[in-house]
């Protein structure tokens, strides 16, 4: 199970079961501005309504982040627990938190754990336990294999980046820049959490982004794929077999026999 879909699955137990749980759903926070939110931007995913893989992956990774900004900012008891005096923090439904070290405690050390224990779930799963179907299997695709295809096709700095062990550490370069890719990413959860105005400009951030890559994917990408496709259709039909044209030794012998057989007609006919 790749990450967005563990960190999802997370999100509905908490929204469905523990909605009025603090702790856990600043661990969600984080997972949703945090990881899942930049691999939008990060890995380009494109908001292409004629692709349905496109459209569930934006919406994995955009929607956890729309839907915890909301309860954030929007839903009035977590707004009454933003004042630090009255009457109004006492009935909210999970204070606010204004000592920096329980910030960090959840919305970075532990939601960092709970990473770091589905990486080694992830890890134990495709390279020890499934690898020999892996190995068998090139066209079963798994996160590294889909994100590295992409890499290698662009040829662009992540690909390049992963093979600074060489080719057959790209796998070990993955996990340690994807460990450094969601630290990097769950601290700036932190500032994000606390500042309304920061969270509103990472809203219209991630959704202007998969808006642009889908209007970059139709302009540039899909008339190029039309092209190899023709291309190929091209290349697979049948070749009509053309009729064999004489050759030049052919026709000349050809017009031999002819003037012989004319002059042995005269010849005939003059005796």
């Amino acid at each position: 199970m790749d990450f967005c879909y563990y960190a999802n699955t997370i999100f509905m137990v908490m929204l469905l079961f523990f909605p009025k749980n603090e702790k856990l759903f600043m661990v969600c926070f984080s997972f949703a501005e945090g990881p899942l939110a930049w691999a939008l931007i990060v890995w380009r995913c494109s908001l292409v309504f004629s692709s349905v893989d496109k459209i569930v992956s934006v919406l994995i990774h955009l929607l956890p982040g729309i839907v915890f900004f909301t309860i954030r900012w929007w839903d009035p008891t977590t707004f009454e627990a933003m004042f630090s005096g009255g009457t109004a923090r006492q009935h909210a439904s999970w204070p606010y938190a204004e000592d920096s070290s329980y910030l960090w405690t959840w919305l970075f050390v532990v939601p960092l754990a709970a990473y770091t224990l589905w990486q080694l779930i992830y890890f134990l799963i495709v390279d020890v336990l499934r690898r020999q179907r892996l190995l068998r299997d090139p066209e079963v695709m798994t996160s590294y294999r889909e994100l590295s295809k992409k890499a290698q096709k662009a040829n662009n700095f992540w690909w390049r980046l992963s093979g600074l062990l060489g080719d057959d550490n790209r796998s070990v370069m993955y996990i340690l820049l994807q460990a450094a890719f969601t630290v990097a990413t769950m601290a700036l959860a932190v500032p994000i959490f606390l500042s309304y105005e920061m969270h509103v400009t990472f809203q219209i951030l991630k959704v202007s982004a998969s808006i642009w890559n889908g209007g970059s994917f139709l302009l540039e990408v899909m008339p190029k794929q039309v092209v190899l496709k023709e291309k190929k259709k091209l290349e697979m039909k049948p070749v009509t077999a053309q009729p064999e044209q004489p050759s030049a030794s052919s026709t000349d012998t050809t017009l031999t026999n002819n003037y012989h057989g004319s002059k042995e007609a005269i010849h005939s006919g003059t005796s």
